[in-house]
Parts: C-alpha cells; sequence; structure tokens
C-alpha cells in the first residue's frame, strides 16, 4: 500500500494533461490548508495507517515549491524511517545545487521520478507553457543523478498525447544517450481527465496514433536498465512491448470493451481507462487470439517476464 501525500497545490508548470483540477483543491481530509503545520498534524492523525504502508508518494503541485519542503521532507525520513519516499517533481528545483544536495542528503531511502515531455525545449515548453522548463528539468536531472546516493533511485516519466507522441523515439534516445544513470525509464499513455479535458483539442489521439513511433522505438527499448508502459492494454502495442507492459491503475478506473472477452490474454491486461473510453471511444480494441509463447513472472503488476519464440507453448 502507497500512502499519497499532496504536499502542495501550486506548480511553476501548466501542463496541457495535467490530470491536477483547477486550485484550489483539498487534500485528503478535505482541507485546503497546505501550510507546514497543517501537514504534519494530517501525519501525525494518521500516524499509523501511514506506518502500515510501503511507501510515501509526495506529489502536488510541484511539492518542491512549498516554502518549507524540506522540513516535511526530514520529518518523514525521521518520522516513518521502514517507508520508501517517493517523489513525482518536474525537477526543475533541482537546478539549485545547494537545495538539491541537502535534499539528496536528508535520506537513502528515497526514490525520484521526474518528468520529462519531449527530447527538446520546443516540444517540452509546449506542453508544459513554461519557457526555459525544458532546460532547467535536464540540468536538474544531471545535477540530482551526479550527487545521488547509494539506495537512491532515479527515474523519468513521459506522458503520450497529441504533442509528444511523435517524439517518443528521439525523447528515449535522448534518455539513452545523456542519461545513462538512470535507474528506470516509464512511458505513460494519456488519462483524460482535468486539465487534458479542458485542452482535449490540444492533446487527445488514440492508441492507433501511437502505435508506428512505439514500434519506431522498439529496437531501443533492450538499452534501459528498466523501461515501463503504463496504460497500455496489450492489444495496442507490438508483442515485443508486452514485457515492459505494467498494471497501475486501480481497478474502479479500468474497464474492458465487448471484445475483450474473445481475447486470450485478458488476464494478463490492463484493461481501458474509462476516460479513454469515454473521450475517444471503444474502437482501438480487439482480441488477441494467436498462440504467444511467454513466460510470466507472477507478478500481478508487471505480468509479462519474456516472449518466447514462436511456436513454444504458452506459460499460463
Amino acid at each position: 500500500m502507497t500512502i499519497d501525500l499532496c504536499v502542495w497545490d501550486r506548480c511553476n508548470n501548466k501542463c496541457l494533461m495535467c490530470t491536477n483540477p483547477d486550485r484550489p483543491w483539498p487534500a485528503w481530509d478535505g482541507s485546503f490548508d497546505y501550510s507546514f503545520e497543517a501537514i504534519i498534524g494530517r501525519l501525525e492523525k494518521n500516524r499509523k495507517k501511514i506506518k502500515a504502508a510501503e511507501s510515501i508518494y509526495l506529489t502536488g503541485g510541484e511539492p518542491t515549491l512549498h516554502p518549507r519542503f524540506l522540513d516535511i521532507f526530514r520529518y518523514l525520513a525521521k518520522t516513518f524511517p521502514a517507508q520508501r519516499i517517493k517523489l513525482l517533481t518536474n525537477g526543475r528545483r533541482f537546478i539549485y545545487r545547494d537545495f538539491a544536495e541537502k535534499f539528496l542528503a536528508v535520506t537513502n531511502n528515497l526514490e525520484i521520478d521526474m518528468s520529462l515531455c519531449g527530447p527538446e525545449s520546443a516540444v517540452h515548453d509546449g506542453v508544459t507553457r513554461a519557457a526555459g522548463s525544458f532546460e532547467q528539468a535536464a540540468k536538474g536531472l544531471r545535477i540530482i543523478l551526479e550527487n545521488r546516493r547509494p539506495g537512491q533511485e532515479i527515474g523519468v516519466r513521459t506522458v503520450l498525447n497529441k504533442a509528444t507522441f511523435r517524439h517518443i523515439g528521439g525523447t528515449l534516445r535522448l534518455l539513452r544517450d545523456k542519461f545513462q544513470d538512470l535507474d528506470r525509464v516509464i512511458v505513460i499513455f494519456m488519462e483524460f481527465e482535468a486539465q487534458a479535458i479542458k485542452n482535449i483539442d490540444l492533446v487527445k489521439i488514440n492508441y492507433a496514433q501511437a502505435r508506428p513511433y512505439l514500434d519506431e522505438a522498439g529496437p531501443i527499448l533492450k538499452d534501459f536498465k528498466d523501461i515501463r508502459f503504463y496504460h497500455f492494454p496489450l492489444c495496442t502495442v507490438a508483442k515485443n512491448i508486452w514485457p515492459y507492459v505494467w498494471r497501475t491503475l486501480p481497478a474502479k478506473e479500468v474497464s474492458f470493451v465487448r471484445a475483450c472477452g474473445k481475447c486470450g490474454y485478458k488476464k494478463l491486461c490492463s484493461g481501458i481507462h474509462k476516460g479513454y473510453l469515454k473521450s475517444v471511444g471503444r474502437e482501438d480494441f480487439f482480441p488477441v487470439k494467436e498462440k504467444i509463447g511467454m513466460e510470466l513472472s507472477g507478478d500481478f503488476y508487471r505480468p509479462i517476464n519474456n516472449i518466447l519464440p514462436a511456436g513454444d507453448v504458452v506459460i499460463l
């Protein structure tokens, strides 16, 4: 179990497909108070629940912009030493080396997932609607990688939408060639909610549009230590990508269409985000009926370890 902690409801990016609603939005207890005292009070009130969790996920807005972010982070590291602390960030504040070094010095029990929207400023800044954000994110990522400590894991997330999907190959090549020390890369198909609905004409794509660009990038996937694909039903990507597909959406947020009932791999599939069905439609999905050799992992979240040569028996 993961505890999500919204640290701050403000951000210095204005991403077209952001899943956050318009400000202000409430914290988990319904309060709109994000002061240091209010956050610590919420954590103290839920101390027992948090200690039973595996990890604490720091989100926003942009968490690092909170005026007392480091104090909040130090409190979490001291109070919940057994819980893995995970930070989702746009990375821009890490251009300040002093801040980055102080942050990394707090605890080694840390994972950072930084967002990158494309391989260059024109693409990334077009999505974030924040001039200079690509250069800051790339520099922040480099500083974090150069100063991280043993046990700290660093990853990058990139979201496919109308403004970015044609550039996925370039984004992955940039990460492979310039940031070889990354622990993982996550490719996410956009969720149709919040800001994405407001900007639907600027971000809307379907799986069929994205597939040729994912196919083109396929040969370099093996070059990454860990690469993951989130929110991709199996029938929407080539078989060679199946071992990288993860199931991360809550069951209440996904559905299956009639064609899925005839698919031999439904029980290994993530299903379809309900927002996609509402905003795009049901036409992209088809049953996979051929027998495909595969090695299963036994892990619900990443069910397929490997695709085996044609003709091998399916391991189910």
